[in-house]
Formats: structure tokens, sequence, C-alpha cells
């Protein structure tokens, strides 16, 4: 279960990005309305849509895995998401970059026209 946090609402402070590690809690996410690449310094991603869901790559882990797409696969000590989509859920459609090298903060990024919020 996430509990999303508005990026717009004044009581909520985003956490800072820091490189190597987790982007905010687990089980906490953000919906911004400014690009991740524009929110943190950094060289330009395909990350260009808003709103954005933040999460911290906990909360996905073991529900989704690398796509099979090794060009979207690069990366130093991690996977650096500056190709596009990167992982896939298991029936195989892209659903979300993740950020996890060495010089980003660990992020995932759900793709908005492949991936749908339901209340559980």
């Amino acid at each position: 279960m996430l509990t999303i946090l508005s990026t717009k609402d004044p009581a909520v402070t985003v956490p800072d990005h820091r490189d190597g590690e987790p982007f905010g809690p687990p089980g906490v996410a953000y919906k911004s309305w400014e690009p991740l690449a524009k929110a943190f310094e950094g060289p330009p991603v395909p990350l260009q849509f808003v709103p954005q869901f933040w999460l911290n790559p906990e909360d996905v882990a073991g529900r989704v895995r690398d796509t099979t797409n090794r060009c979207r696969l690069n990366g130093c000590c991690g996977l650096d998401g500056m190709n596009g989509p990167n992982q896939q859920c298991a029936c195989g459609a892209e659903v979300g970059t993740l950020q996890s090298d060495c010089w980003t903060a660990h992020i995932f990024v759900p793709e908005p026209d492949a991936t749908e919020w339901c209340d559980g």
C-alpha cells in the first residue's frame, strides 16, 4: 500500500535527491507536476511527462523486472534510466523507468500510459 503525497502541497517536504540512495521512504510515493529531469540537476532524460509519480524502488521490488531491450539497460553500477522505460511486468509490458545507478537517486517512475493506480 502506498501513501501518495502531492508536491503541490506546501506541507509536503520532498526528499533530497541523493546519489546512490533511495528516493524517499518505502510506502510513500510523490506526485509531481514537474518532470524528474527538471526537478533535479542532471542530464536530460526521457522522463518529460507530467504528472509523474516518484516511488522508492523497494515498493516495486519483485513486481517488475529488467526489460529485454538491452539498449535500455545502461549504467555504471546500476541502471541510469536515460534510455527510456527499463522495467517490465510479468506480461512483458514496459511499465516504468528505474534509476539505480551510483550517480542517480534510486527511484522508480511508472509510465502513465502503461500503468494504472488502483485502490486496494
